[in-house]
């Protein structure tokens, strides 16, 4: 089975020789068993997997950090990603944008994260490595913006962002990549554009008030575009009335559908992280082994997604409080688990996933990505 994914992966990559292929299976084949994106952790599992015990730990360590070598002359990352995003082979409509950071030994990391939400789950497409704690600028999101869409095809989504995501350039550049918007906005972002024509927003915030989680709306221009701003009341534990207050390019109930899903990148990143792949560990300083282990975390967690997804309805029973009890992403490891205990047995469920993988109109995927 091996012998055909290597044939395959080579017809669409001939600049991949055969151990690149074969390596870069392992790896996710190690990253999925064992959870880490720590290579010390991975190097011990490397001889069970390919069922070679004569080989010597320290090679298998030597092995992988080739790998990463590699990755600097070929566009190995790239390719992994193009995979990932050719399992989605579902329309998706969404896009959510948010970050996480984390200190390791006295280092900052903070990625500034684009993902698509697929049949309901959020699955990373882009990041930009920020290296400090704090908001992001209007120049890191454009960066972000910018590269995503050489690679994978966002027109005609919609960004969800929360509160920190604003600024007139940044919407210029959305509409630029043609992608709508429902952003968040604190109490005074854009007050004076928002009031300046129509009711104003204290009269809207009083109407709200008394009609709790009904949405308020009015058409409003910020620096020669026109928005919907939405009001919506919900009620806190105290009694009193707070507010959401979004700023959209969609029709009010929409928006507010909208901007109820951006929790899921919440999700996601656990997963990547302490629930999942255990990426605050991560302990690369060069700029392109961060990038190509990266895009192995997305591979991976992609492949949990799709594979968890399959029969994810059927299986897994909603909780009384309405949630399953178990996510897509940890019901697709449990599925993983079997295909795990050898490389053999890998690349079978792999080379199916390959099989399905056709040449049809997909929805994130640029035509020129090598």
């Amino acid at each position: 089975m091996y012998t055909y994914l290597q044939h395959k992966i080579a017809e669409s990559h001939p600049e991949w020789k055969g151990h690149h292929i074969k390596n870069t299976l392992l790896m996710v084949l190690l990253l999925l068993s064992k959870r880490t994106v720590n290579l010390w952790k991975l190097k011990d599992s490397v001889s069970s997997c390919l069922g070679n015990d004569r080989t010597d730990v320290r090679s298998h360590y030597q092995r992988m950090k080739r790998w990463f070598r590699e990755g600097k002359e070929t566009p190995i990352w790239l390719v992994m990603l193009q995979y990932s995003f050719r399992l989605l082979t579902d329309k998706s409509e969404w896009l959510i944008v948010d970050g996480t950071s984390w200190q390791r030994g006295g280092k900052t990391v903070h990625f500034l994260t684009l993902s698509v939400l697929y049949q309901g789950v959020s699955i990373p497409v882009w990041w930009v490595e920020l290296g400090h704690l704090g908001q992001s600028s209007q120049w890191h999101r454009r960066l972000l913006l910018r590269t995503a869409a050489k690679v994978a095809c966002l027109s005609g989504k919609t960004l969800v962002g929360d509160r920190e995501y604003i600024g007139t350039d940044w919407f210029s550049t959305l509409k630029e990549q043609g992608l709508g918007m429902v952003i968040r906005l604190r109490k005074t972002d854009y007050r004076s554009q928002i009031d300046r024509k129509g009711r104003p927003v204290s009269k809207m915030e009083k109407q709200a008030a008394g009609n709790l989680h009904r949405p308020f709306w009015k058409k409003v221009e910020i620096a020669g575009q026109h928005y919907y701003f939405v009001l919506l009341a919900y009620g806190q534990r105290n009694g009193k009335p707070d507010y959401l207050r979004l700023l959209s390019t969609l029709p009010p109930a929409k928006a507010v559908a909208g901007y109820r899903i951006r929790y899921r990148i919440e999700s996601m990143f656990k997963h990547l992280k302490s629930n999942g792949f255990d990426l605050e560990v991560i302990n690369l300083k060069r700029d392109y082994k961060v990038r190509q282990m990266m895009a192995l975390v997305v591979l991976s967690y992609t492949l949990a997604v799709v594979e968890g997804l399959t029969d994810f309805k059927k299986k897994i029973r909603l909780k009384k409080h309405g949630f399953p009890e178990k996510s897509v992403f940890r019901w697709g490891i449990a599925k993983w688990g079997k295909y795990l205990g050898s490389f053999k047995k890998f690349c079978r469920r792999a080379g199916t996933y390959l099989d399905k993988i056709s040449n049809q109109e997909n929805s994130l995927i640029h035509a020129h990505v090598p």
